[in-house]
């Protein structure tokens, strides 16, 4: 059972992917890391997909008492979401700069290959693009294990000090990606 709910809520994909090692001193100093230099804007979609995750039952509870000002709110939301994905759309989906990797992501952290070994217990601050939905996100991890292969090495980490809603976040993005692989598989067999 175990097994299988740890393939259910995994995913292999593309993603833009830099990595650095951090001391341990900047991870329980930092909420988030700083290394990297980004605009205001890389991290907008995910914040505000926070929020509408925060305040949903809010607009639920209104949509039951007064269904006209939640269908504005609504509204309003998608407006935002628009100007958001403007703004941002334009930075994250030019990944000339930005390489992208094959990465196996779940919940919990992500493994990937590389060419440069790292030690288990390492510290790195991520930055991940997911192109498809403009989603930035920047975090924390620790090495699990760094296994040599035949072209580098296998890299396993594990998300470290990461908040509810990233978490939800990334729940939402593998989901939504194991359901457009679920539909493009049943487009093909029809």
């Amino acid at each position: 059972m175990s097994q299988d709910r740890r393939q259910f809520y995994r995913i292999d994909h593309q993603v833009a992917l830099e990595y650095r090692v951090v001391p341990e001193t900047d991870v329980m100093n930092s909420a988030r890391p700083y290394q990297f230099d980004v605009s205001p804007h890389f991290l907008l979609l995910g914040e505000l997909q926070a929020l509408d995750s925060e305040t949903g039952h809010l607009l639920r509870k209104i949509g039951e008492s007064q269904p006209d000002i939640a269908a504005y709110l609504k509204l309003i939301n998608t407006k935002i979401d628009m100007l958001a994905n403007s703004l941002v759309s334009q930075e994250l989906t030019d990944t000339s700069g930005l390489r992208l990797k094959s990465i196996n992501l779940s919940e919990g952290g992500l493994s990937f290959d590389s060419n440069q070994s790292l030690r288990q217990g390492d510290y790195l601050a991520l930055k991940l693009v997911f192109p498809e939905n403009h989603l930035g996100l920047l975090l924390y991890a620790r090495v699990q294990r760094c296994a040599p292969t035949k072209d580098g090495f296998h890299i396993a980490i594990e998300f470290f000090k990461l908040t509810e809603s990233c978490r939800t976040l990334i729940a939402r993005y593998i989901l939504e990606a194991q359901a457009r692989e679920r539909k493009q598989r049943l487009g093909h067999d029809a």
